[in-house]
């Protein structure tokens, strides 16, 4: 189930559903656009693992997590500067 990038997928929908509640108006003013842009890029990369087939390269696994851990950063800054 992991090779075929189903976790992965779930993961981005996580991701998705974080950037919905970032883009609503009263949050808008707490996170800055580069944390919505990066979180948006991660659930894009993350939900396309399974049409692309990437659960089994580990090049892409390292991207998307990397893609991932820059959102969570960013938006754990945007946090703290709040």
């Amino acid at each position: 189930m992991l090779r075929s990038g189903v976790p992965y997928e779930l993961a981005g929908l996580v991701y998705f559903g974080l950037y919905l509640i970032m883009s609503r108006r009263r949050n808008a003013a707490r996170y800055s656009t580069r944390s919505k842009l990066l979180t948006l890029i991660a659930a894009i990369a993350l939900v396309a693992a399974v049409p692309l087939g990437y659960g089994d390269k580990s090049l892409a696994i390292v991207g998307m997590f990397g893609l991932a851990a820059l959102a969570l950063l960013s938006t754990l800054l945007d946090r703290r500067a709040a």
